[in-house]
């Protein structure tokens, strides 16, 4: 185990140079709520690329994809990869659709009030409300776990650090802050990431030999067969597909698109990028299981890199944890203040520029420290998104279906999200995960055009009685 003093000083040491620079390059650039919370048209193709990139991704790629490959196999990594591709794809529609609605919005809450009304946008801010607030808490559980894992750290500790430093930078700065930070993050991540590819094969072995013995000692998990895997991949796949629709952050960064073509270009630019290394961090949680170092799958990939690397190079993977936790946490900080700010505005019927950022640094606190206390009691940091993505399988449907048809009113769009969402919960509480997915999805599409149906008889009768 490496020295706690050590791993502590590098967690500090890291956190407060990233607070210093989002506070120093802030400093100045927030003239009014519109710049904290949406950094309107501000941002090019290499700029906005790389906040997604580094939004997207998070400290969730060095866990959940190797624990889906530990669990699922190649087939699972491979299905849950194309659901985070097709989630770009959906953005590159969905996205300039949205802010061509609505020009002048900041989150996808502003759509739904518009789109809808009241009580649909009490339904979608819950919903993504509860969604960052777990994927905030299973940020914060990985690097908890990766500190206790390899020096014994307290996880309450290290989620309470991290929590905070993001929390003071982001309530200076806002989205600003957290877009520049996550320029330089991304710009350390792709360089660490080449250091760990090539400290695996240089340290545990060749990849034809890595491959032999896993088909040897897991042959399941190297078939593209294994029906088990699939259905895993395909629950993974729908699962981040749809949550993710739901994360204000990303909707920020839409708006925060200098233009439509820079936008498009730099969601295709992060879809290039995000499924490669995905597909390979997944497939390390194979090799870790097959190389036998994955005896707990939330760190499968942390399992084999402490087994095997040398002390420096643990160290390297560390900082790459943290810095990925650290340009995750801070986009769902910041979507979070601007969700409760400017959406909680929108309840009352008030205009977004009423929100001022007074009481932000209060509000940020009040999330951090609950969410950092849940995330010290270790749960599973795949379960935590699974949980969090349910919710969103059966409202994604009616919430998007109104940008292409004008005729679906709020009532119906209401009821089959409503129907949706209580339709994959029993299942979810059996353990089957596929059919919980999946059912919300089809129940809110029937749904949909049964209400439609019925909506546009009763009105054709309601014209003939009066006739």
């Amino acid at each position: 185990m490496i020295s706690s003093t050590v791993i502590t000083g590098i967690l500090l040491s890291t956190v407060i140079l990233f607070t210093a620079l989002g506070v120093f390059y802030s400093k100045g650039k927030i003239k009014g709520s519109d710049d904290f919370f949406t950094a309107r048209n501000s941002a090019g193709v290499g700029f906005l690329s790389t906040t997604f990139m580094a939004s997207f991704l998070g400290v969730f790629i060095l866990f959940t994809p190797p624990e889906a490959g530990a669990i699922g196999g190649i087939s699972t990594v491979i299905l849950y990869a194309f659901g985070l591709g097709g989630l770009y794809i959906a953005f590159l529609f969905l996205g300039p659709k949205v802010r061509n609605y609505l020009p002048h919005g900041s989150t996808l809450n502003d759509y739904v009030k518009k789109r809808y009304g009241r009580k649909m946008l009490v339904l979608t801010f819950s919903v993504s409300i509860f969604y960052m607030v777990v994927h905030l808490v299973a940020e914060l559980t990985a690097i908890a776990l990766v500190a206790r894992e390899i020096a014994g750290i307290p996880m309450l500790f290290t989620a309470l650090m991290v929590g905070l430093g993001v929390a003071i930078y982001t309530s200076y700065g806002g989205l600003r802050a957290s877009m520049f930070t996550d320029l330089i993050q991304m710009g350390i991540v792709i360089v660490l990431l080449g250091i760990v590819g090539i400290g695996i094969f240089h340290f545990v072995g060749d990849p034809g030999s890595i491959i032999d013995q896993s088909r040897e000692v897991v042959p399941t998990l190297m078939t593209f067969g294994n029906r088990g895997g699939i259905e895993f991949g395909l629950t993974l796949m729908i699962a981040v597909f749809v949550a993710n629709l739901f994360h204000q952050g990303y909707w920020q960064r839409i708006y925060a698109g200098k233009d439509q073509k820079s936008l498009r270009k730099s969601l295709k630019i992060s879809l290039l990028l995000a499924v490669p290394i995905m597909i390979l961090t997944g497939s390390l949680g194979i090799m870790s299981v097959g190389l036998g170092y994955a005896e707990h799958p939330s760190v499968a990939m942390f399992s084999l890199i402490y087994s095997t690397f040398p002390l420096a190079l643990i160290i390297v993977v560390f900082i790459l944890a943290l810095v990925l936790v650290m340009s995750t946490v801070d986009t769902l900080l910041n979507a979070l203040v601007t969700s409760f700010s400017v959406d909680t505005g929108s309840f009352k019927g008030t205009a977004e520029n009423t929100s001022t950022t007074k009481w932000v640094k209060g509000l940020a606190l009040l999330i951090i420290l609950p969410s950092a206390y849940i995330a010290s009691m270790g749960f599973s940091v795949l379960y935590l998104f699974l949980l969090a993505d349910l919710l969103c399988a059966g409202l994604v449907f009616p919430l998007f279906y109104g940008l292409y048809q004008p005729k679906l009113s709020e009532r119906v769009a209401l009821s089959a999200s409503i129907l949706g969402i209580i339709s994959g919960v029993p299942f979810f509480l059996q353990n089957q995960l596929l059919v919980s997915f999946t059912l919300p999805i089809i129940v809110s599409i029937v749904a949909v055009f049964i209400g439609m149906a019925f909506e546009t008889k009763r009105q054709e009768l309601a014209k003939e009685s009066s006739s």
